[in-house]
């Protein structure tokens, strides 16, 4: 028989005890109110969880009121610590930004440019081989303001005012004494900053206009007369048919 002294058998039998290691977890994520929360499993102990999540038995007993033996439920969940919200350290008062006053608004300007026209046909309507009238009167004034501007046409280039303010105006145009007006020669306008406008006047000579009126006249009196010989004619062929008619019937 092996006899083993008592001592060397004591030692044995403690190194043939399974040895636990316990690796310490990371704790859970908090939750809204800050909790760390950690749920029961059925082999855990104080103990276990101790070194499992790195928190002292004592404080895991005293933060879930347990009993001296720290006696656990499979399936709860036991409070292992909070977290606590750091409270924000007021900073430096903002410095007030001095308030500036407001620029006043400019309304800008634009270009307005008038072309008064020899309107050899009287149709109103400025066309390529119609040229310009030198020495019509241009005014051109802002309604309720006192802005005017005036100038004469050249009958070679545009009359232009380049600086006109924005808003409402009205244009009047006076051609020379020897023309008569073909077009409306007031004419309202609104201007907007930054456009370039141009209207257009026509006129007529006097003696164009006169001879035009005289040929209308003397084609209106003609009209009557040929409207009888017209007359005529049909009586005269009615009755050509009438007496055919006749000396028909006696054959």
């Amino acid at each position: 028989m092996l006899c083993i002294p008592l001592g060397i058998l004591g030692l044995l039998l403690i190194f043939e005890q399974p040895v636990f290691a316990y690796q310490v977890l990371a704790s859970p994520t908090p939750d809204f109110d800050g909790n760390i929360f950690y749920t029961v499993s059925d082999l855990d102990t104080c103990l276990s969880i101790s070194l499992k999540m790195g928190v002292d038995v004592e404080t895991i007993r005293s933060l879930n009121n347990l009993d001296v033996n720290c006696t656990l439920i499979a399936g709860t969940k036991i409070l292992l610590g909070r977290v606590l919200t750091p409270t924000p350290t007021a900073g430096p008062s903002p410095t007030p930004t001095e308030i500036l006053p407001t620029p006043t608004p400019y309304d800008g300007s634009a270009q307005l440019c008038i072309y008064l026209f020899e309107d050899k046909n009287g149709n109103a309507t400025a066309e390529e081989t119609e040229t310009g009238i030198a020495g019509g009167a241009v005014s051109v004034t802002k309604r309720g303001g006192t802005e005017s501007f005036t100038g004469l046409t050249t009958g070679l280039d545009l009359l232009c005012f380049p600086e006109v303010p924005e808003g409402d105006y009205n244009i009047s145009v006076a051609p020379p004494k020897e023309y008569n007006p073909t077009t409306n020669m007031n004419y309202p306008i609104t201007i907007k900053a930054g456009d370039t406008t141009q209207v257009n006047f026509g006129a007529q000579k006097q003696a164009a206009f006169e001879n035009s009126a005289a040929a209308t006249q003397q084609q209106t009196k003609k009209s009557p007369l040929l409207a009888i010989i017209g007359i005529v004619l049909i009586l005269i062929g009615v009755g050509i048919v009438v007496v055919f008619g006749i000396l028909k019937r006696r054959d």
